[in-house]
């Protein structure tokens, strides 16, 4: 597929800060897309589980969404699995 050259620039253009956030927004999705997959769940499932409406896991799993630290711990929580791994310059990585 040919891309726009004018789509090009401005994707040039993007804050590389803003551009990092975006990557990790879509990061974290991709990583609560893979374990709703593996076990079997849809988005509707996580959002009964979170007390949610289908709507709002929808907008969610986007990759606009800004996670905060205690959203994705719930997620972590009903899923049983880690969406995050911190690393410590000095250490193994944390498992939150």
């Amino acid at each position: 597929m040919k891309r726009s050259s004018i789509l090009e620039a401005r994707r040039k253009s993007v804050d590389p800060a803003v551009r990092q956030k975006v990557n990790l927004s879509f990061q974290i999705v991709d990583r609560i897309h893979d374990i709703l997959t593996a076990k079997g769940y849809k988005q509707k499932d996580l959002a009964n589980m979170l007390g949610k409406s289908e709507a709002e896991i929808s907008k969610w799993m986007r990759g606009t969404h800004n996670f905060t630290l205690d959203t994705i711990m719930n997620i972590e929580d009903v899923l049983g699995e880690r969406i995050l791994v911190v690393y410590s310059a000095k250490e193994e990585p944390c498992m939150a």
